[in-house]
């Protein structure tokens, strides 16, 4: 994840403008000086350290079922094994709302400055707010961390969205230092805010026209980045190209940013179609350029994950490189149900200057075990994504704590956060199906951060938790599921 954006969940606005043709202005466009930027896309405190944010939408909250819940994890000279813990919810004070029953408060969410005050903000997706018709809560950073109170923005077109907030990101889509927010609805709608947040109040935003003629074109993810280099992110969408076909073909637009708005432009035919495969930004090559990762369980045996480098025309115009787990120096195999690339993650975890892919296999075995998962470091370089030095840990790897059991699935999220300072991104992992209390089977779910070092991962040092961890003794709701990138 990028200091200036990063992905975010969120529905932002008051009123709605339906865009038909290409160019689409921003509101706030005309301001003025840009606003400063956090010190760090996740650094809610300001204190320098990043800090990691772990959603568990599936969360019993106050006896609430699936009202859903965030655990902060503060950074520190000694990353988040020495700083405190905050769990946010509905039920927090100043945070907007009360918790009901299936809201799923982190369903997802992203970070980013949005009031220009120089700490990062949360945004967060309660999809099952107003009977599933969704919601976005901002959570404002400060001295002190999240403890400054929030803004809760329901859909534009209630009417005909549902579980809007699904998927977000934030990014400055026209270069004035002011960050704006995307977010898409069940249906597939994308919205896109102006700039210029408050405290008490959100920006307009527009829909975006999704140029589908006359195919159900529906939207599953999107990711930004200035993949063109001109200063302005751009942004790009996945999903389904046509729900009322008969197949269900992945698709990806593109809309590139400008100073005076998003203009769609058919992505290269260098990008795969995808549904869900778009996994996050980084410089991987360090050219200068932002370059997309997208992953596809299905292109080699176990799964793949492509790179695909930024350039003058866009993502994928400056080529690609795809790895799977039988390509020369990345560790292991490819096997069927690997689900190599279900999850990834962008950043530097070597301090080298090129940013890094972290890779989730939630589904790969060890010996005499199933679906225990692993996670793999494939590094960035000169020449793009290598093998070259790419690493393979799980719960047997020694130092890593914990065992790897049937289930596990260790990897099913992951995300790269600097949390000690050291300019090595740490790498955190979720495990959806950790078993925490006796009893349990799978599920409970757990989350472990492995440091950065100057050769890549290191155990030394690796950090995990539970639900146990804030008293909570829920079982099966898969704590910290949910990543941001």
């Amino acid at each position: 994840m990028r200091a200036m954006r990063t992905k975010v969940l969120m529905a932002v606005a008051t009123a709605t403008v339906a865009t038909g043709g290409l160019v689409v202005p921003l509101a706030g466009t005309a301001a003025a000086a840009p606003a400063p930027a956090a010190k760090d896309a996740a650094d809610f405190n300001g204190d320098g350290y990043g800090d990691v944010v772990l959603a568990t939408p599936d969360a019993t909250v106050n006896g609430v079922k699936k009202a859903g819940h965030v655990a902060v994890l503060y950074g520190s000279a000694d990353g988040v094994a020495g700083g405190r813990r905050q769990l946010v919810s509905q039920a927090s004070a100043k945070v907007p709302g009360v918790p009901e029953e299936r809201d799923r408060f982190g369903a997802a969410y992203d970070t980013g400055d949005l009031d220009g005050d120089g700490y990062a903000d949360l945004v967060v997706g309660v999809t099952g707010e107003n009977d599933q018709r969704g919601l976005i809560t901002v959570l404002w950073g400060g001295r002190g961390g999240l403890v400054h109170g929030g803004l809760s923005m329901g859909s534009p077109r209630a009417d005909l969205d549902v579980h809007y907030g699904e998927s977000v990101v934030v990014g400055d889509f026209d270069g004035d230092g002011k960050q704006h927010v995307a977010t898409h609805s069940y249906w597939g709608a994308v919205s896109l805010s102006g700039d210029g947040f408050t405290r008490t109040r959100a920006p307009k935003q527009q829909r975006l026209n999704l140029h589908g003629d006359d195919a159900f074109r529906v939207v599953e993810r999107l990711e930004a980045g200035d993949y063109d280099g001109d200063g302005d992110d751009d942004l790009l969408a996945s999903g389904i190209d046509n729900a009322e076909g008969d197949f269900l073909n992945g698709w990806v637009g593109y809309w590139t940013g400008g100073r005076s708005g998003v203009t769609f432009t058919r992505p290269p035919a260098a990008l795969p179609a995808t549904r869900t495969g778009l996994e996050g930004s980084g410089d991987v090559n360090k050219d200068g350029y932002e370059d997309v990762v997208i992953t596809d369980e299905a292109a080699a045996k176990g799964g793949a994950v492509g790179v695909y480098y930024g350039g003058r025309r866009g993502p994928g115009s400056g080529g690609a490189t795809v790895l799977d787990q039988d390509s020369p120096g990345v560790p292991d195999e490819g096997e069927d149900g690997d689900e190599f690339g279900a999850s990834a993650s962008v950043g530097d975890v070597d301090k080298d200057g090129y940013a890094d892919v972290v890779v989730g296999a939630p589904g790969e075995d060890v010996p005499g075990r199933t679906a225990t998962g692993a996670v793999h470091l494939l590094k960035g370089s000169a020449a793009g994504l290598t093998g070259t030095g790419a690493q393979v840990l799980d719960q047997d790897t020694a130092g890593v704590p914990g065992a790897a059991e049937n289930d596990d699935r260790f990897g099913s999220a992951v995300q790269v956060r600097d949390t000690d300072g050291d300019g090595r991104g740490e790498v955190v992992v979720a495990a959806s199906g950790e078993d925490v209390f006796p009893g349990a089977r799978w599920n409970d779910g757990s989350a472990w951060v492995l440091r950065g070092a100057p050769g890549g991962v290191t155990t030394a040092g690796a950090y995990s938790l539970s639900e146990k961890a804030f008293g909570l003794t829920y079982q099966n709701k898969r704590f910290g599921a949910v990543l941001g990138r």
